[in-house]
């Protein structure tokens, strides 16, 4: 009785009324559908975090960085998926916080497959043009370490968002946390595929729907995302953003309310694996793939997301998984999204099929070098790119994933264009003002000063 009375005062205290509604129609629903046993077989398993570095730590704040990082991965090398995947991290990266060497080293961390880099932003007292040209500037700056933007015969940006403050096409109703009324519209022109900010737990901004993975129209208003389309199966995309939310759910037992926050104030204890699961957020006609999207600030967060809490989290996880039969899958939240997707197309079975079912990885999943650059063309048989001015006397290198050149390192390197067969290169043009060395697959190297 004392639990369900805290439960209740929360209801009250928090602003339950906006979302009870549906979380009620919801359940409803899934019980006509399905009684007390519901289908079930992969569990996809994403952490988005607002990245927050301070801009004014400058060197402490990127050592902060990099300590960070070294924590992560230490920790997830402890464990596996189901298909031998560690646990991937989704660094919603804050951008009006740039901070060049911060990006390098979570791009580094890419490469090591560690999780993925996408945007995140605090804005205010913006109009559709000032926030476009945020945006703009924004992913040139990331795609300069090879972060949102895919590989191809021409590059296709493409990138997640959060809104900083929860405050997503001015759904605060102040313009001090956004004052852009058409956010959806425009993320949608410059590229992004989802927005992952909600739930956003007792603030206004909270849309009416939960649990659910749907798509928003803009409306020209507020807070246009407060109602939508839920993905299908046998549906097809439509409005201007995928709107992707993560577990509400009335824990009556543990006399709480879950909102899938991660953090030091929301740590992970018993019984928050059950309450993920039952908000089933999945993808209406898929119920047998769940999603468990949880929100954390890692840098403000950081003893519990890179701490024992989160080890004893992906541990729990992971023997529930194996208990229960159930397929777990690390993913990041451009992973999440290619799977619902996938839902939504009608595809079934194994849900780790279809991480890249639409939108392809990033070029720094693939490529690791030291210097910003320019991607050109990476196409199945090709790559072009560009690196940014440096002094002459620079040592730049380079490292790839499967390909037939492992690496390249040398002085004022300036651009590489590469055309190969399988394991076979056909052609491999180098600028270089100084002299480079080549790693190839078959661990010859070659010296010069251009070819």
């Amino acid at each position: 009785m004392l639990n369900h009375l805290r439960v209740l005062a929360k209801l009250l205290r928090w602003r339950c009324h906006t979302w009870l509604p549906d979380y009620v129609a919801r359940a409803a629903a899934l019980r006509r559908r399905y009684g007390a046993t519901r289908p079930l077989t992969d569990v996809i398993f994403l952490v988005t975090d607002h990245f927050e570095p301070s801009r004014r730590e400058g060197a402490v704040g990127v050592r902060k960085v990099a300590d960070w990082c070294r924590r992560y991965e230490t920790i997830a090398t402890r464990h596996r998926d189901c298909n031998g995947r560690l646990p991937q991290h989704t660094w919603f990266y804050r951008y009006d916080y740039p901070n060049d060497e911060c990006l390098r080293i979570l791009s580094d961390y890419v490469f090591r497959g560690c999780g993925e880099i996408e945007f995140h932003l605090h804005h205010a007292h913006d109009d559709n043009a000032s926030f476009a040209h945020t945006l703009a500037s924004g992913l040139a700056w990331f795609n300069r370490t090879g972060a949102m933007i895919a590989a191809g015969a021409e590059p296709q940006r493409a990138f997640a968002y959060i809104a900083g403050n929860w405050a997503l096409d001015n759904g605060r109703g102040d313009p001090a946390y956004s004052g852009c009324n058409e956010e959806l519209r425009l993320l949608r022109e410059a590229g992004c595929y989802a927005d992952f900010t909600f739930p956003a737990f007792g603030v206004n901004s909270q849309p009416r729907k939960v649990n659910s993975i749907y798509y928003a129209t803009d409306t020209l208003a507020p807070k246009s995302y407060d109602t939508g389309v839920d993905l299908r199966t046998g549906g097809r995309p439509s409005g201007d953003l995928m709107i992707f939310q993560g577990p509400h759910y009335l824990d009556w037992q543990r006399g709480d309310i879950e909102h899938a926050a991660f953090e030091s104030f929301a740590p992970y204890e018993s019984g928050r694996i059950e309450a993920w699961l039952a908000a089933a957020v999945h993808v209406l006609g898929r119920p047998e793939w769940v999603f468990i999207k949880l929100h954390t600030h890692g840098m403000q967060s950081h003893d519990t997301v890179v701490g024992e809490n989160f080890d004893r989290l992906l541990t729990d996880l992971e023997r529930y998984c194996d208990r229960s039969a159930l397929r777990l899958h690390y993913v990041t939240a451009r992973e999440a999204h290619n799977i619902a997707r996938a839902a939504e197309a009608g595809h079934c079975g194994n849900a780790n099929d279809y991480r890249d079912f639409v939108i392809a990885p990033p070029v720094n999943r693939m490529l690791r070098t030291n210097r910003f650059f320019h991607l050109d063309t990476w196409s199945e048989c090709r790559l072009r790119l560009v690196w940014d001015d440096a002094p002459a006397d620079f040592e730049t290198t380079v490292e790839f994933a499967s390909l037939p050149l492992e690496g390249l390192r040398g002085r004022g390197l300036r651009s590489l264009d590469m055309e190969w067969t399988g394991n076979t290169i056909d052609k491999l043009v180098i600028a270089a003002d100084g002299p480079y060395e080549l790693m190839t697959a078959t661990a010859a190297t070659d010296h010069g000063q251009s070819r």
